[in-house]
């Protein structure tokens, strides 16, 4: 099952700029309508549109979060997304931490493993360190974590066979597993 679409970026982008235009346009009113009605800029309208700047920042401040990612390719998640088996699949995953931000182009979880699949190597050995210590925080051994180096769409499809086998065992553990990942997205 897909529990992220695989233009998740761009659409969350989408919708943190069109919020914060939003907001601005009705700052921009509400600071018009109140020179309009009292003729001064000192008005509790003024003061109504200065509070009104906190969901435009907050919007504007998650905007540049997901400015600096990029969805994966299209054809990459379609291969993915039609495997067979039980399984879930993430698409433009970004895990933040304290020391780094991770992103992933694609995380598959199964009821028995876990497989991080990243196109840039270094990002990888960063995550390696960082996602074995959390996830053995959380009860889950290091050796069910599977990190794949897939820069193409060949490599692509040498995962997938690879995870197919193991999406084929279905269990209840997959629900919880998933669970785990979804605590730790953005």
């Amino acid at each position: 099952m897909i529990k992220q679409p695989k233009d998740y970026i761009k659409e969350k982008k989408k919708s943190h700029l069109i919020k914060s235009i939003g907001w601005g346009l009705v700052i921009v009113a509400i600071v018009t309508i109140g020179f309009f009605f009292t003729n001064e800029n000192a008005s509790y309208f003024t003061i109504v549109a200065a509070l009104l700047a906190l969901p435009v920042a907050l919007n504007v401040s998650r905007y540049f979060a997901y400015a600096k990612y990029k969805d994966p390719k299209v054809k990459h998640s379609e291969i993915l997304d039609h495997m067979k088996g039980s399984f879930d699949s993430y698409h433009s995953c970004i895990i933040p931490d304290t020391m780094v931000t991770l992103y992933f182009e694609h995380i598959i979880v199964t009821s028995r493993n876990f497989y991080f699949i990243s196109k840039n190597q270094e990002m990888i050995a960063k995550a390696k360190l960082l996602l074995n210590l959390r996830m053995n925080n959380k009860g889950i051994d290091g050796s069910k974590l599977h990190y794949i180096c897939a820069e193409n769409g060949k490599a692509i499809k040498n995962a997938t066979v690879k995870i197919e086998k193991d999406a084929c065992f279905a269990s209840e553990a997959l629900q919880g597993n998933t669970k785990i990942i979804d605590g730790m997205l953005m």
